[in-house]
């Protein structure tokens, strides 16, 4: 009994700890909120903040919130919203380990082999080399929160995708595969 107590006891923490910082993210802060230096004593990045990268057609935006440029070694927190039938492909990551936490909408999530439905406070653990995707089936946007560890892989969405306010390039899906193998990621 004791031997469980110490497992769910650590599970738990873990789940915290990586949670935590999503927490931050969803909450809207006031504008004279202070954010620390990197590699001090922390890190506030509010919901409307983090480097902006344009990604499928252009119109799609992801946010890096917190990334080894910013002082994270340890993890990367990310955000995202996926608009009705958007599809983000299988794929699967050979590094990195990701925590999914559905923030708002609902949608069809595969994991391994099986598919399942995710709404809103749904949160999906990715042990790296585990197969997985989903697809916005709903009415409405799906806005969810990221994170991978250890953090490098918030690389892949820089390279992949266009910095806010440049031109945007799309990228064929061959010129993402290649892109993906270099950080680490196989589509199915």
């Amino acid at each position: 009994m004791s031997t469980r107590r110490n497992f769910i006891g650590q599970s738990g923490a873990g789940l915290l700890s990586a949670l935590l910082p999503l927490a931050v993210f969803s909450q809207s802060q006031p504008e004279s909120s202070s954010h620390a230096q990197p590699g001090s004593e922390g890190l506030i990045v509010n919901d409307d903040e983090g480097e902006a990268v344009r990604m499928r057609d252009g119109s799609a935006i992801v946010r890096i919130k917190v990334a080894r440029s910013n002082g994270a070694g340890s993890i990367a927190a990310l955000s995202e919203v996926f608009q009705p039938g958007d599809t983000l492909p299988v794929h699967k990551h050979l590094n990195e380990d990701e925590i999914i936490f559905i923030h708002k909408g609902k949608g069809l999530f595969t994991l391994g082999e099986q598919q399942h439905p995710i709404g809103e406070g749904s949160v999906v653990f990715i042990p790296k080399g585990v197969w997985h995707g989903f697809h916005n089936n709903g009415a409405e946007s799906i806005d969810m929160r990221f994170c991978y560890s250890p953090a490098g892989f918030e690389g892949f969405f820089r390279e992949v995708g266009t910095a806010a306010g440049q031109p945007f390039v799309q990228k064929t899906m061959e010129e993402r595969r290649a892109i993906a193998k270099k950080w680490g990621m196989i589509y199915k």
